[in-house]
């Protein structure tokens, strides 16, 4: 059923939309709530509605609703405070299933679940929507390097579908169950996660699944699903064994946001039965093209009615196709991915063109980060460059040229001050993955023999020094029998790459390194660990914290520590005790 045509339909409630741990919701408990929605939000043609929304049904009934009022859904795609007060002036209210954020607090808002909606008049207003009326608003940091709003019509979306289905639907076969890692705020999700699901009418699961535990409880035996997902989710799931347990069921498996390294490919085929659909596109575009890697670097196949070409200029792939709502050169989009073509009319991604990077799947402008860091009243420059990680991935670092009063400070409170204070500047506007994670405060940008500031000079200045892999010793003391420490966690520690997307965390597992460096200081050889055992990770540990660590040996074989708030010791990070083998 053609997005379009979803309203003429009569209510069904045998039929399932969406679900959860809780129960179903049926296609007619999806029309009621869009109609009590609809009824209360402002219906003009032009108005513009924020919708941010972490459950996918209620993503599903604010996105209709606003359709059905004549408005227009801007789907911011995060919360940040910053995005927020930007985007407020040009709204006209916000559905949102969440509390309602201070940038927003003039405005009116909706939650798209809320039971008081119903004692307005919910009639079922069963007309057909206008294709070529505006639908949504999506953001991309953009292929070409500059940050842009994406609008698309209802045609787009829908055309989208109808290919997605012609593809994949018989794949997965009329009862497959949908579960996500993505959020519906991007296309991939809101086509692969919301609309798809909706107009085949497979239910999709309302939460997205945040960790890989949490894929057995929603495909439990036979039962057919397929996983919408990312290289770096999918990389856990096929670590962790958990496809492979549940392979009976799995019908299909997309990626999305990034090509897929040939190894983990060939790895997750193995504990499938077959390839995951990696998915080729950007907001621009759409969907562009698909493969699935069986021997590792087969070539992308265009979906049906994209056309796609080699832009003679800049050697990029460009694009024409009925689902791209933007175009840079008559009705071709070009993108940011150099390409080369096959005699059969596939063709192969050679990296990208331009400085537009992707950081955990999610894609940052340089430009556009680097301007927000110049604005910083402590900035006099910046440059920015993306710095490779032992795993390929990028992660982004920052050449900045303080001003006379920001040096002061920096004299004053050191350089990590000053990193704290930008990178909180950053993340009021960026999701914390993208927030530089290493830093470098020079007196003038380098240059190289052309007078220019190359990505060779800039890398330059961070080839000596590699992220720090331990705490920062401040102050410490000991005794025979026990070892304590206040320590600072950096803010580049390297455990952090990976814990977590968006908000870096260190890991239980480093934790226990600190401590065991600690055992080694404190007994004067590496420990001969026979056993660790009670541990327990109370609270959560950010970069930047200050924590008092202890270790004890209570004899000679067995041995306790403890890491606290250095300023508030009853709040326990961790702890645990052990054994040693005896010393012979």
């Amino acid at each position: 059923m053609g997005l379009s045509r979803w309203f003429e339909a009569a209510p069904r409630g045998d039929v399932s939309v969406a679900f959860d741990r809780e129960g179903e919701r049926s296609d007619a408990d999806l029309r009621r709530d869009v109609a009590a929605l609809a009824a209360v939000l402002p219906g003009e043609r032009g108005h513009d509605l924020l919708l941010h929304c972490e459950d996918a049904y209620a993503f599903a009934v604010g996105l209709l609703a606003i359709a059905r009022a004549g408005a227009r859904a801007v789907l911011a795609p995060s919360r940040q405070p910053g995005m927020l007060r930007e985007l407020a002036p040009q709204l006209h209210g916000a559905v949102l299933d969440g509390d309602v954020p201070e940038a927003l607090a003039t405005l009116p808002c909706w939650h798209p679940l809320e039971r008081a909606h119903a004692s307005a008049s919910c009639a079922w207003d069963a007309r057909r929507l206008d294709r070529d009326a505006p639908l949504a608003v999506l953001f991309t940091s953009g292929t070409t390097g500059e940050g842009r709003r994406v609008e698309k019509a209802v045609r787009h979306l829908e055309d989208e579908v109808v290919v997605l289905e012609e593809r994949f639907g018989a794949q997965l076969g009329p009862d497959a169950r949908i579960l996500a890692t993505v959020a519906p705020q991007h296309l991939y999700g809101l086509l692969f996660r919301v609309l798809w699901p909706l107009a085949s009418g497979r239910p999709f699961l309302r939460s997205a699944l945040l960790h890989p535990e949490e894929l057995a409880p929603h495909s439990s035996g036979d039962a057919p699903f397929a996983v919408v997902t990312t290289p770096v989710t999918l990389r856990h799931l096929v670590e962790r064994g958990d496809l492979a347990r549940r392979r009976a069921g799995c019908r299909a498996v997309f990626s999305s946001g990034g090509p897929l390294a040939a190894d983990l490919a060939r790895r997750a085929a193995d504990a499938l039965g077959g390839a995951p659909f990696e998915v080729y596109g950007s907001t621009e575009t759409g969907g562009v093209a698909v493969r699935q890697q069986q021997r590792g670097g087969e070539p992308w196949q265009l979906l049906r009615g994209v056309k796609a070409e080699i832009d003679p200029a800049s050697g990029c792939l460009a694009v024409r196709s009925p689902f791209a709502s933007t175009a840079q050169d008559g009705d071709r989009f070009v993108t940011g991915d150099r390409a080369a073509f096959t005699d059969t009319g596939e063709f192969a991604l050679l990296g990208r063109a331009d400085r537009v990077i992707k950081v955990g799947e999610k894609r940052l402008s340089l430009p556009d980060m680097e301007e927000r860091v110049r604005a910083h009243p402590s900035v006099a420059d910046a440059a920015l460059l993306a710095l490779e990680k032992g795993s390929g991935e990028p992660r982004v670092a920052a050449v900045v040229v303080p001003t006379a009063a920001a040096w002061d400070a920096v004299a004053a409170d050191g350089r990590r001050a000053l990193a704290k204070t930008l990178t909180e500047h950053l993340a009021a506007h960026f999701e914390r993955v993208l927030v530089p994670r290493a830093w470098r405060f020079v007196a003038a940008l380098p240059i190289d023999a052309q007078g220019k500031s190359s990505q060779e000079t800039l890398r330059a200045l961070f080839a000596a020094e590699s992220p720090p892999d331990a705490p920062e010793r401040l102050a410490a003391a000991r005794s025979e029998r026990a070892l304590q420490a206040r320590l600072r966690i950096p803010w580049d520690l390297a455990y952090l790459d990976g814990h977590f997307a968006g908000n870096p965390v260190v890991a239980g597992a480093a934790q226990v390194h600190f401590a065991m460096a600690a055992l080694a200081e404190l007994l004067g050889a590496p420990p001969a660990l026979a056993s660790l055992e009670a541990l327990k990770f109370h609270d959560v540990l950010l970069p930047g914290q200050e924590v008092a660590l202890r270790v004890e040996c209570e004899d000679d074989v067995r041995f306790r520590y403890s890491l606290a708030d250095a300023d508030r010791p009853q709040r326990l990070f961790a702890s645990g005790r052990g054994r040693l083998e005896p010393r012979r």
